[in-house]
């Protein structure tokens, strides 16, 4: 008599010659029917490009539209196909819309992207180009002044560059931001149409969230706005936040390990983006990546009286495998003056 496993092992056997036994045809067939590949690749054709921003028109949702028509433009530019060239007036559409969602990021004080659909618009418009030199050359500067602080060097001589090329910035002339128009009340029923109702969603959707955290959990709609969000500005802290947030409640655990990177990097002071980033996975319910993330945060500034040691020493208490809390008390107080020795040691052992 054949034992039970042998004969579970029989039937496994079975099961896989049966497979193998298939036509040439069948192998690699998804085994729930389901294509494995979609039939449409992921960046539209010029055509679809073109319907979607002529229906995003006709429904008033210029952040769909303006993405349509940098589709299209996009593809035209890289291929060099004369069937895909925009029509004169899509071409003067995306350069209205630019400029509009320029103005928008320029309320919110975010020069990079105001700058690159600044410099987008003139490409497409040499007059309008001429016409806002001087808007232009204010929002190189300021990018630059952004670029400098987060010491990407590169950057910021390309866009110190430009503003010098544009005909330079007047000494203290400066772009203060203001702060977005607050938001309806109540809410608008069909917060889908609403967000995309603006130039830049940023000016919608940013605010939206803090207000009614329970937007986003609308999964597939909350997904779609980071990214869009990232496809019209990632260069925003802001705008990394919310999809390092977005995407770990979805479980995409590396898109949010790649935002969180992409915060600290854009992030002036490059340990509160990471004391940022370690509050975002714990919101996702992640405590061992907080954890390691409240470390590198204590130890980017590593002075002994940081608070940010207090988060460090607390979280490794909770999750001994994230870290051993003694090892970091040690490591601190042997770098603490000896005057403020005793009363740092008193704030770590009550860390909890």
């Amino acid at each position: 008599m054949k034992s039970r496993s042998g004969v579970g092992w029989l039937v496994a056997v079975a099961a896989l010659v049966a497979g193998c036994a298939w036509p040439p045809w069948q192998l690699g067939a998804p085994l729930d029917g389901r294509r494995s590949i979609p039939e449409h690749g992921a960046i539209p054709s010029p055509r679809e490009a073109r319907a979607a921003a002529l229906a995003a028109r006709a429904a008033g949702q210029p952040v769909l539209e303006l993405q349509s028509l940098q589709v299209l433009d996009r593809s035209y530019r890289l291929d060099g196909d004369l069937r895909a060239q925009p029509t004169a007036i899509e071409t003067a559409r995306l350069a209205e819309l630019l400029q509009a969602r320029a103005a928008a990021f320029h309320a919110l004080g975010r020069a990079v992207p105001e700058s690159r659909d600044l410099e987008s618009a003139a490409r497409l418009d040499p007059t309008l180009g001429q016409a806002l030199a001087a808007t232009r050359a204010l929002a190189a500067a300021r990018a630059g002044d952004f670029w400098k602080s987060i010491h990407a060097g590169e950057q910021a001589r390309a866009a110190f560059a430009l503003a010098a090329a544009l005909g330079g910035v007047a000494p203290g002339t400066a772009g203060a931001a203001t702060n977005p128009p607050p938001l309806p009340s109540p809410l608008p029923a069909d917060l889908g149409a609403w967000v995309l109702s603006s130039p830049a969603l940023s000016t919608r959707v940013l605010p939206l969230v803090v207000a009614a955290p329970w937007v986003l959990d609308d999964q597939p709609r909350a997904l779609r706005w980071a990214d869009l969000l990232l496809d019209e500005d990632p260069s925003s802290p802001d705008v990394l936040a919310l999809a390092a947030l977005i995407f770990g409640r979805a479980g995409r655990l590396g898109g949010t390990e790649r935002m969180l990177m992409e915060l600290a990097f854009h992030t002036a002071d490059r340990a509160s983006g990471l004391a940022r980033g370690a509050e975002i996975w714990e919101r996702v319910g992640r405590p061992r990546e907080a954890c390691a993330q409240w470390i590198r945060a204590a130890r980017w500034r590593d002075e002994p009286a940081d608070p940010l040691w207090l988060k460090a020493i607390a979280c490794a208490r909770r999750d001994p495998g994230a870290g051993d809390w003694r090892e970091i008390r040690a490591y601190v107080l042997d770098r603490a003056p000896a005057d403020q020795r005793d009363d740092i040691a008193t704030q770590l052992d009550a860390a909890r």
